[in-house]
């Protein structure tokens, strides 16, 4: 006879735990394909559009477009940014951080040149549609220009201001100067262990002698706090999780150490212990 398996009370809270967890990772990772199969989708709209020649004939193409746009009931402007995508981009995109929103701020950038600084700071720094709007506003790209022979500046880094994907985090182990293992609080009782690697910085190896101080200076400011606040939603090109993190030793609410607590990315390039990449 089979002897059934009791569950004793920890392990239970752990299968619960657990099974949070992999529903959350399944959200994440389902919202994220979402997005990138939403991106896909305009640019095969926007060659199909052109394989029928109708951006060549200016007129009677509009009038195609709004016919098309009322029987399927996608907006004219959405239908002609599609077109716009295709005629910019020689093949669908694959970036995984870059949203259509992300997109439609992007296409009105003539400047080739421009245009891809632009998706390299979002990506890099992982900018949300809003922050990417204000870094294009700002004319950051202009800014970054050297005066003498219009040579890339070096950079600053941008501190993030939108709230969403920040989370509570444990500091469990600093690995390098730029990398650190922490136990993410997601929410609804459910903790998540990850390796995060700091957005937009790249500080020594720990074989040189500006990487061990980059690890000291990481471990001891952690060291200063029971908790951090992380941004993290991205993955990087090697299949690593990239965030930025900030605390304080002040009391302040978990908003506020978003908001107004120390920004440990920027404090690294800072104290010239970690270069922007």
């Amino acid at each position: 006879m089979t002897t059934k398996a009791i569950l004793s009370e920890a392990r239970y809270a752990k299968l619960s735990r657990d099974i949070r967890t992999l529903i959350e990772e399944g959200r994440q990772r389902a919202a994220q394909s979402a997005r990138q199969e939403l991106v896909q989708t305009y640019w095969q709209i926007g060659r199909r559009i052109c394989g029928e020649g109708l951006p060549e004939n200016a007129g009677y193409g509009d009038a195609v477009l709004e016919d098309l746009s009322d029987e399927i009931g996608i907006d004219l402007s959405t239908l002609k940014r599609c077109v716009h995508f295709f005629q910019t981009y020689i093949s669908a995109t694959s970036s995984t951080n870059l949203t259509w929103s992300h997109y439609k701020h992007l296409l009105p950038i003539n400047d080739a040149a421009e245009r891809t600084w632009y998706e390299d700071l979002t990506e890099e720094d992982g900018l949300n549609v809003i922050e990417l709007s204000r870094a294009i506003k700002e004319d950051l790209y202009t800014h970054s220009l050297k005066s003498h022979g219009g040579k890339r500046a070096a950079r600053k880094l941008i501190r993030p201001t939108e709230a969403t994907y920040v989370y509570k985090a444990v500091v469990e182990r600093v690995i390098d100067g730029d990398t650190v293992l922490l136990k993410i609080d997601l929410g609804f009782q459910v903790w998540k262990e990850q390796r995060v690697r700091l957005a937009g910085i790249d500080t020594p190896s720990m074989d040189e002698p500006r990487g061990r101080e980059a690890y000291r200076f990481t471990l001891n400011e952690l060291a200063k706090v029971d908790f951090v606040m992380v941004k993290t939603n991205k993955i990087d090109i090697y299949g690593r999780y990239v965030g930025h993190i900030f605390y304080s030793t002040k009391k302040l609410s978990k908003g506020g150490i978003f908001l107004k607590g120390e920004y440990l990315n920027r404090n690294l390039v800072a104290r010239e212990l970690a270069k922007i990449v």
